[in-house]
């Protein structure tokens, strides 16, 4: 008798559990009229939906229901029923909730079977602690939004009639659905399959996802980035009539690791306004004489390393997780030696070819200017016209040298290391004329040893003589930004074939062109979505930009994209010279003359943006050429930026240590737009 009233209060708890999970679907369901006025205006009613959707103004409401107002207005200029904003549409389904609506109604028809049937002897399920494969209840069938209600009755078939717990039913689907999205995320893996296998797996997971008609013009709600953005035109502030979405073909894909929970809290409530900040100095100042200062320095694309460089020596610092500082793991100097520290350097190993023999000559005398990092190598650059690659997993070894016939202006490296891009200023052999160049260098592996190879370069010619100022290499390496320094004009190749570079995007900024305003200091594409790029320069009066690209929509008639503008950062001034995009996609971090970083928070990227904020985050040390300026990188999470400026001073400021009131936790200044 005990035993049944345990399953009685056990059922009755599964029951409120029910409902407390049901009353999140309680959201407008449809249009009622009153009983004494039925010509009155027609109010909304809420209740249980199991079609819900979210419109263009992010209100969640039922799908029927946005259709019943489609019926009654004239033009289709929806109005939101819940703020009322006008000529909304219907943006996605959100699918979560309605397999919630499914399943909650699925346990509810299994838990109200008749009594009679409880006479059969049940099904004894068996659990192992190690694995929850043992469990023999039969699958469920997920049904897709396109089938009828009618195909409920199926669950109640006689295939399905066994017995179980409404807990054992609940762990079943929670699996099932937990399966479901892993064989999802596997879908890029279609590529490696033969054509048979695809068809196969297409018509299964055709089965899986709801069908939606045409009409409704459904978009993937991805993240932030994933928004419309308006193209604002540059002598006014009004919207334009076109809408613009960005393609979401090549987003950046989701992280392997796991997002912590509260890591993720923290930053919901501290972003961009509150963070923990870390200072760590590389060189201490003995006796307070002057502090040493670096030509260069960077920060690796996975923020585990950052490099500094001086004329005839470089570091390498590995950055702790536990705490973010720094420890030296190796250096070197100028004429190739290497090794964990400066009392340990390891000469290299000479070259037999007669180049290598030229060029080691050369580096008797040559000085560092530039240095990038990737995940894997370090690529620094200087005069005499020399190219170094070092290994960072071999204690900085150099693996490759490249002595170019013209000065190297810029360089870059792709964060996976497969490719070096760098900007020389080359002259044609006849007329002597100074030509722009663009030089690719790829890194393969040799499918035996695994070991770096680097085959001959691909040299772009831009149809320019205006010397290259910034090169930068896009997150996945699928495109390539450059500006250039008189003219100030900025570009986007593809290289996608890499061995058939394209210019598909080019503009140019009407600024002051003089040596003292340097142009254009930085060009960058956000981090998985081509469509956006922000600009910035130190000359007068000109902001920097996000700007609309526009290169998913050129085709064969238009070659070549025109850019559009989109923001307008007046309130950090003009004299900027660099930024960073977080992995999110809403938000940018400046670094402006006087060393002062500030971060942009605008979650939709456009300038009328009313939760648009802008804060002073940090003070680094100054900078009078933007090569010598600080770096700046986000990490993978986006909730700590890194800077290093050339005194060798690491900060962090972790934006996810902690809540606002903690003790640790300090406030950042906030710039009002004027």
């Amino acid at each position: 008798m005990r035993t049944q009233e345990h399953m009685w209060d056990h059922e009755v708890d599964i029951a409120r559990m029910l409902d407390d999970i049901e009353r999140h679907l309680f959201l407008p369901q449809r249009l009622s009229r009153d009983g004494a006025a039925s010509a009155g205006e027609p109010h909304v009613q809420y209740g249980i939906v199991k079609d819900c959707s979210v419109l263009t103004c992010g209100c969640c409401v039922s799908e029927s229901l946005f259709h019943e107002l489609c019926k009654g207005t004239p033009n289709q200029q929806v109005a939101c029923a819940i703020c009322g904003r006008e000529n909304v549409q219907l943006l996605s389904a959100i699918k979560p909730l309605r397999d919630l609506a499914r399943q909650i109604d699925l346990f509810r028809s299994t838990a109200a079977q008749p009594e009679t049937e409880s006479d059969e002897s049940p099904v004894i399920v068996k659990t192992s602690p190690s694995s929850s494969s043992s469990l023999s209840l039969p699958p469920l069938r997920f049904l897709s939004a396109a089938e009828p209600d009618t195909d409920d009755k199926t669950l109640s078939s006689p295939t399905t009639k066994e017995k179980s717990s409404l807990l054992e039913l609940f762990h079943i689907t929670a699996s099932k659905i937990h399966n479901l999205d892993t064989e999802l995320k596997m879908g890029h893996a279609l590529t490696a399959a033969t054509p048979q296998e695809q068809e196969e797996h297409i018509y299964t997971n055709s089965l899986l996802e709801p069908t939606y008609d045409d009409h409704t013009n459904w978009k993937i709600l991805d993240n932030a980035s994933n928004t419309r953005t308006v193209p604002i035109d540059n002598n006014s502030s009004l919207v334009s009539a076109e809408v613009t979405i960005p393609s979401t073909a090549n987003y950046q894909k989701n992280d392997t690791h796991d997002l912590d929970e509260e890591k993720e809290y923290f930053f919901a409530n501290c972003f961009p306004m509150y963070r923990k900040k870390f200072q760590f100095s590389t060189h201490p100042k003995f006796l307070g004489t002057k502090s040493k200062l670096f030509i260069n320095q960077s920060i690796s694309p996975d923020c585990t390393k950052f490099a500094l460089i001086t004329e005839h020596k470089w570091e390498i610092y590995s950055i702790l997780p536990k705490d973010n500082s720094p420890r030296l793991i190796s250096c070197g100097k100028s004429s190739g030696e290497y090794g964990p520290d400066f009392n340990q350097l390891t000469e290299p190993l000479p070259s037999p070819s007669a180049a290598s023999q030229a060029s080691n000559k050369k580096k008797k005398n040559w000085s560092q200017r530039f240095c990038k990092l990737s995940n894997d190598f370090m690529i620094i650059s200087g005069s005499q016209n020399i190219l170094n690659v070092h290994d960072l997993n071999q204690n900085g070894r150099p693996i490759f040298t490249y002595v170019s016939r013209f000065p190297i202006r810029c360089i870059d490296v792709d964060p996976s290391s497969q490719i070096i891009a760098y900007g020389i200023t080359g002259k044609d052999r006849h007329t002597g004329a100074e030509q722009a160049l663009v030089v690719i260098q790829q890194i393969t592996r040799n499918k035996v040893t695994l070991e770096p190879e680097f085959p001959p370069p691909i040299t772009i010619t831009l149809p320019y003589r205006d010397p290259i100022n910034t090169i930068q290499l896009s997150h996945d390496a699928k495109y390539l930004t450059c500006s250039t320094a008189l003219e100030s004009r900025f570009l986007i190749i593809s290289l996608q074939k890499i061995n058939e570079p394209r210019l598909i995007m080019k503009s140019v900024r009407s600024i002051d062109t003089s040596l003292e305003s340097e142009g254009i200091t930085d060009t960058k594409l956000f981090p998985g979505n081509p469509n956006l790029m922000c600009i910035t320069s130190t000359a007068f009066n000109s902001s920097p930009l996000v700007i609309n690209t526009k290169i998913t929509q050129i085709n064969g008639v238009r070659t070549v994209a025109q850019p559009s503008m989109l923001i307008r950062v007046d309130e950090i001034g003009c004299k900027i010279h660099k930024c960073e995009i977080s992995p999110r996609n809403d938000a940018i971090a400046f670094l402006d003359r006087n060393g002062s970083v500030y971060i942009m928070c605008a979650p939709t990227m456009v300038d009328n943006n009313e939760k648009r904020r802008t804060v002073l985050v940090e003070t680094v040390a100054n900078a009078y050429r933007a090569y010598e300026s600080a770096t700046l990188r986000f990490n993978t999470e986006g909730n700590k930026l890194y800077i290093l400026d050339r005194k060798g001073i690491f900060f962090v400021e972790d934006f996810a240590y902690g809540l606002p009131q903690s003790r640790e936790i300090t406030k950042c200044k906030q710039i009002f737009h004027k």
